[in-house]
């Protein structure tokens, strides 16, 4: 049998694996927010279908990268990642923008390893958070964006690195940056047409994934999160906004996203 391209191995993972990344995924996509309580130990034994040993080392793992906290008997997710702050040294804006070249780089690496690694369930996963209705606000859009890079981040199979990724981002994401920087915005774009052009982003991108393609994943997240840079560099007064990202659940922080 002739095959157009070699097969590739096959990802092993354990179960106890299995449930730490569906709870890390929860995390990273703002349904587990900051503080939250898990469920119990027995509860989500029975969601989902596996043996409490499964479950116990798959809570330990998540303690042991800082997501996790235990406080007595019951698992909380952590209020603030250990390392996330970081140095005001050489002015605010240099600091969002080396945030921003960390992202940029992190991100490349972990769509690399995702597009290789992924399960059929989570290349499938970021497709539907791609397809979701359009939003209808930045603040709307801000957090569908969040969902769909913590979906793929989540999936590179290495637990250290999204958790890396995740204190850049939460990082950036305390900067308080408006969210017409974020998306885009400019007399040129409006926020209808930022939308609509970050929608299309995401589903160019989910594309790839699917296909297991992992240059045009790569090309594709690089013209998604690269130009954020150059606006960065461009505006006149990119810290603002604060009120408005504050009162947002879900956008002052983020794990693996």
């Amino acid at each position: 049998m002739n095959a157009s391209r070699p097969f590739k191995p096959l990802r092993r993972t354990t179960i106890s694996e299995q449930v730490r990344e569906e709870i890390l995924t929860r995390i990273a996509s703002g349904e587990l927010q900051p503080g939250a309580q898990l469920p119990a130990e027995r509860v989500l034994t029975q969601e989902f279908g596996v043996a409490r040993t499964s479950v116990r080392e798959a809570i330990q793992a998540l303690v042991a990268i800082g997501v996790v906290e235990r406080r007595g008997n019951r698992s909380y997710v952590t209020e603030r990642l250990p390392g996330a702050d970081v140095g005001a040294g050489g002015g605010r804006l240099k600091t969002i923008r080396d945030l921003l070249a960390a992202r940029r780089l992190l991100e490349r690496l972990l769509f690399g390893l995702a597009a290789s690694r992924a399960t059929a369930r989570e290349r499938q996963r970021a497709m539907e958070l791609a397809r979701l209705p359009i939003p209808k606000s930045l603040q709307e859009l801000i957090l569908a964006d969040r969902q769909f890079h913590g979906a793929i981040a989540s999936a590179c199979g290495n637990p250290v690195l999204s958790e890396v990724y995740g204190r850049v981002v939460e990082a950036l994401m305390m900067e308080n940056l408006s969210p017409e920087i974020l998306m885009g915005i400019s007399e040129d774009i409006d926020e209808s047409e930022a939308i609509a052009r970050v929608v299309s982003e995401h589903i160019t991108i989910a594309e790839a994934f699917i296909a297991g393609d992992v240059e045009g994943m790569l090309d594709a997240g690089e013209c998604h999160v690269g130009p954020v840079e150059g606006w960065i560099g461009s505006a006149t007064s990119p810290i603002r906004g604060r009120a408005r990202n504050a009162a947002m659940p879900g956008l002052d922080r983020t794990v693996g996203m």
